[in-house]
């Protein structure tokens, strides 16, 4: 997908920046970050995934997917009074 390049201002380690910039030259490192984000997010995505799948699951759980059924059920009737 196309998209728009941002500037962004983060606080890096001095010394993790220092081996990063000796270890990237210049033209990539841009991508490089944009990968490392890329994975990051991926990672982060899935283990909510797992987390969610596992709440709708496991047996563990079961008062939590109570509580969450009578929620939706108070608030479908709430929506269906407007």
């Amino acid at each position: 997908f196309m998209s728009t390049a941002s500037r962004a201002i983060y606080s890096i380690n001095a010394d993790l920046l220092s081996r990063f910039n000796a270890l990237f030259p210049a033209r990539e490192r841009s991508k490089i970050v944009e990968r490392m984000i890329q994975k990051a997010l991926a990672e982060r995505e899935q283990a909510l995934v797992e987390a969610v799948r596992k709440i709708e699951t496991d047996p563990k759980f079961g008062a939590i997917r109570e509580v969450s059924d009578d929620i939706d059920r108070v608030v479908g009737e709430a929506l269906q009074d407007v």
